[in-house]
């Protein structure tokens, strides 16, 4: 392999190795400043997103013994990595994708598995990390809160004997 396709697929290899998953998109159509408002809005996710050759995406994906993702690399790809948030950096783009009226999903590479685009909405309607941070501090407060009511029901139902009496017998009690 000539030494130029050879930087291009160490380049692509340390995407793919920065991350734990890559969203392939097709970016058919898009300006040069569409591309850079893609970028804009991808950057406060910690998302890159990186116009790729397929055949030097392929080649990355396989010194990396990663699956064969040859039905995704048709026609033009980007590949965005990147971010934490990958539900979050998925609404995002499909937003984007759908205010532009332009580009799609191909697919995804998540944690070594190949998720076709008939899988993607799995990815779409996964709760992003605020939302499961949210979740779980829930689910963490809820035998607190248990608890605590629990400790403080005798002391209240005795209370409540105590005021049923004053009230049946007056102020004499």
């Amino acid at each position: 392999m000539r030494a130029e396709k050879e930087f291009l697929v160490n380049e692509v290899g340390t995407y793919l190795d920065a991350s734990t998953y890559a969203l392939l998109v097709e970016y058919t159509r898009f300006t040069v400043a569409e591309v850079a408002d893609m970028r804009k809005r991808l950057k406060p996710h910690g998302a890159q997103f990186h116009v790729v050759k397929s055949t030097i995406l392929a080649k990355a994906a396989e010194k990396r013994n990663l699956p064969d993702m040859s039905d995704m690399l048709k026609g033009q790809v980007a590949m965005i990595v990147g971010g934490d948030d990958v539900a979050s950096i998925v609404k995002a783009v499909e937003g984007f994708f759908k205010e532009k009226d332009k580009g799609a999903m191909k697919g995804a590479l998540l944690s070594g598995a190949v998720i076709p685009n008939s899988r993607m909405a799995e990815l779409r309607n996964l709760p992003t990390m605020d939302q499961a941070r949210a979740q779980l501090l829930a689910l963490l407060n809820t035998p607190a809160t248990t608890l605590v009511r629990l400790i403080g029901t005798p002391s209240q139902q005795f209370v409540n004997v105590l005021d049923a009496y004053v009230r049946k017998n007056g102020a004499a009690a």
